[in-house]
């Protein structure tokens, strides 16, 4: 069995009052991280020489089944399955048909009885492949049904099917008419600007999202992107703005990408299982390896608590309860009763008022008699007492369910909903249920089909009650004091990166304190009002090495004039936000608070409201590096063909654009200063690039490989852009004529969200903006591509 963890399998966070500051309700308490484990995560038996390429991981009745590309040239795919995401165990090949030769992403999905598995074997189609079991073996069900690699299936709460693969330019996406039918697909606006790949669709809480990889599996810069769709997993999708969600170019770390999306043990969180790249295999591609990270949602925003790399992270929640049936409960943890002649069982353990609850059956082992009442089956939860508790009633003879509560012995329907079409009872099946004070929501095979406002959670034991002579067959069942996403609140967070406001929510009296609404913020996020002066937000924080850490939020416009206070590493700091730092183009700004020095580990960061109300939407974190006093750049990184002779840079060859970067991602407020100048060869622009990060150079990659800002220069104009990989957005520009072998001295000063362009001494600024969604560290590159512009050496300096 490989493993991946060091320690046992369990986090403990205490909270404790620091006496101190316990007006302002900051936690001051130990956060133990019991149970970890580490990316990237090591196998038995990958694939030698290969590793873990394209891992796709599927849940089922309470275990994983993880499969993976197999190496090209090599027949058969692999698998492994696990308990709790973390240990896993080598299950062998569950197959070795000869079609199978270098099997692309196979991805396998549960459906009434089969599992069925879709794999394009060296790019070249996709068949179906079908098996009785999870570990095989699985046999070829299909011809070739063509289309490009990379095929995922989604089934929707109506019981329709979607099949999505790769495309350049987008996802492609298809209605299925049946396992083996794949119909004519649909572009998706979902490109990542060149070749789009790994997709993947969950639904949650009447939202769809989508996962997607570009742009070569082979490039630092592969990286995931997500989008949000209300009304169809095959209709329109919003972008949003905190894309990518999974990006690393570092040298230890990068080309991470072709994701999946699993639920997590607790049956509340999610988890996002992809690879990375590292070194290169005998054959010459590099070898993958496997990493998964906790998912986090906000309204339609979409999160992940990472990347992480080479740190210990929170691992997977357990349930509260679990029991791995194989047929009977046992007494040692269920009490066995008859309620009106039924055959009951419940659990001697109960829920709290909000959980979740999940069942796995066989209803009819093919052994019942015809009597009617022979094929009905009840999840029981919330249950009390034998007059009081609710349940889910599944009737083979009305392929029907309803949800119903019997109190004080009378029983009442609440809702009942019809099963999916050609439902087979003699298979297994599982039936899930989310309650707490939004209601009750009931899943059959993960499909929505009942949801009750009126039914609010109440404690109580789980169980099962059938009719006498009907003999199920019982499968994992488990419950957990979390539903609608309420583990979110009580993840460890990463620093450096993003924390959500409604995610540190904490104390009893939430009403009071905080008002949350998605009133007005772009990314359709719930915002975060602090209603009083106590009002605090609380977050548990994993700091990924000791330093200086600058923390930003990202606040209302009707914030400015209001203060707030900041605790992180041990100090508080108030800071009053200024009129003059917010964008007066949105309603919206992050905010720089100030820089925080933070040891390595776990510990609380708290913003707690002074005065003024103040609507936030998300903290910030990033690892600041010094800035020197006065410092010409070293271009460390060189893409393309440049020669620096004679105190110039110019480009040498223009039959590839190229890009120079220096200095260090953790630069924040910095002057940046230069000399450009331009001949009469010119052909194209000429750009300063600054508070870069993510940069990337590949063949295959789109153009703007980088995240960060550019400031280019042709035809009398500068224009200062906004560059996220795909993103290239024009902010503002002005009119400058450079003269032809002149050169022209450039400053930029970058202080905050504001940036400051200067023009040969001036004072007053050619070129201002402040970017409401600022990005607030970064290095500093030169791009071209004419040989006719040259470059003198670029300094930087600090603004102290």
């Amino acid at each position: 069995m490989g493993l991946a963890v060091m320690t046992a399998v369990a986090v403990v966070v205490v909270f404790a009052w620091d006496d101190e500051h316990k007006s302002e309700r900051a936690f001051e308490g130990e956060i133990a991280m019991e149970q970890t484990y580490q990316n990237p995560m090591t196998l038995d038996q990958e694939w030698e020489d290969y590793g873990i390429g394209d891992p796709y991981v599927m849940r089922f009745n309470g275990k994983y089944y993880l499969y993976c590309s197999t190496k090209d040239w090599r027949v058969g795919i692999k698998a492994w399955s696990s308990e709790d995401l973390i240990h896993w165990q080598y299950e062998g090949l569950v197959t070795e048909e000869p079609l199978t030769e270098g099997a692309y992403a196979p991805e396998v999905v549960y459906w009434n009885g089969s599992f069925y598995m879709y794999t394009s074997p060296a790019g070249k189609g996709h068949y179906v492949l079908r098996s009785d079991n999870p570990t095989g073996p699985f046999t070829i069900e299909t011809e070739n049904l063509g289309l490009s690699i990379d095929g995922s299936v989604f089934i929707d709460d109506d019981g329709k099917w979607y099949f999505t693969n790769a495309a350049s330019g987008g996802i492609m996406a298809s209605l299925m008419e049946d396992p083996y039918t794949i119909g004519v697909g649909d572009k998706l606006n979902t490109s990542l600007g060149h070749w789009t790949e790994g997709s993947m669709i969950i639904k949650r809480q009447g939202r769809y999202y989508i996962t997607y990889t570009g742009n070569h599996v082979f490039s630092r810069g592969y990286r995931v992107n997500y989008a949000v769709a209300h009304d169809s997993p095959n209709g329109i999708y919003t972008i949003p703005e905190n894309n990518p969600i999974l990006i690393s170019t570092e040298d230890d770390f990068n080309g991470l990408g072709h994701s999946s999306t699993v639920m997590g043990p607790d049956m509340d969180s999610y988890y996002i299982v992809y690879h990375n790249l590292i070194g290169s295999s005998a054959e010459g591609p590099p070898v993958r390896m496997m990493n998964m990270d906790r998912l986090l949602f906000n309204g339609d925003k979409m999160s992940v608590a990472g990347p992480t790399h080479s740190i210990p992270v929170q691992a997977p929640a357990m349930p509260a309860f679990y029991d791995r049936l194989n047929g009977m409960p046992q007494e040692e943890r269920w009490e066995r009763m008859e309620l009106q002649g039924k055959d009951t069982w419940v659990t001697k353990e109960g829920t709290d008022s909000r959980f979740t609850a999940e069942y796995n059956a066989v209803i009819l082992n093919g052994k019942e008699s015809a009597d009617s009442q022979a094929s009905v089956i009840e999840a029981l939860f919330s249950y009390r007492d034998a007059g009081n508790f609710r349940g889910i009633r599944v009737d083979g003879d009305t392929m029907s369910m309803s949800l119903f509560e019997i109190k004080q012995g009378q029983e009442r329907i609440i809702q009942t909903a019809g099963l999916p079409d050609e439902m087979d009872l003699t298979k297994h099946h599982t039936l899930r249920t989310e309650s707490s004070k939004e209601g009750t929501l009931v899943y059959w095979d993960s499909l929505l089909l009942i949801s009750s406002e009126e039914m609010k959670g109440e404690t109580g034991a789980i169980g099962y009650r059938w009719s006498t002579g009907l003999q199920p067959i019982l499968g994992y069942t488990a419950f957990s004091n979390e539903a609608g996403g309420s583990s979110d609140q009580s993840v460890i967070q990463q620093a450096p990166g993003t924390m959500e406001a409604v995610h540190g929510i904490s104390g009893e009296d939430e009403d009071k304190l905080y008002s949350v609404s998605t009133e007005n913020t772009p990314d359709g996020s719930h915002a975060v009002t602090l209603l009083q002066k106590d009002s605090v937000l609380n977050f548990p924080v994993y700091a990924r090495e000791e330093g200086e850490y600058l923390i930003s939020v990202m606040v209302a416009k009707d914030g400015a004039g209001s203060k707030l206070s900041v605790r992180a590493g041990g100090k508080n700091k108030e800071i009053q936000l200024k009129q003059k730092d917010f964008s007066e183009e949105s309603e919206w700004t992050k905010i720089p608070l100030g820089s925080f020095h933070l040891g390595q580990g776990t510990q609380w960061i708290s913003l707690t409201r002074e005065k003024g109300e103040v609507t936030v939407r998300y903290i910030e974190t990033e690892l600041l590096t010094p800035i020197p006093s006065q410092q010409t750049i070293d271009f460390t990184k060189t893409y393309g063909s440049w020669d620096f002779t004679g105190g110039q840079t110019t480009l040498r060859n223009e039959a590839r654009e190229g890009k120079l970067f220096g200095g260090e991602s953790g630069w924040s407020d910095y002057e940046v200063s230069f000399q450009l100048t331009s001949t009469d060869e010119v052909s194209a622009e000429a750009s300063l690039l600054f508070r870069t990060a993510n940069e990337s150079d590949f063949p295959d990659q789109v153009r703007d490989a980088f995240r960060g800002y550019e400031l280019s220069f042709n035809n009398g104009l500068v224009k200062l852009k906004r560059i996220n990989y795909e993103m290239n957005e024009e902010m503002a520009s002005e009119l400058l004529e450079l003269e032809n072998n002149k050169a022209t001295d450039i400053r930029v000063r970058l202080e905050g969200a504001t940036i400051g362009i200067y023009i040969d001494g001036a004072e007053k600024p050619l070129l201002t903006w402040t970017d409401p969604n600022a990005f607030l560290t970064g290095r500093v590159g030169i791009r071209t591509g004419s040989q006719g512009w040259l470059f003198s050496p670029v300094t930087v300096k600090s603004l102290d």
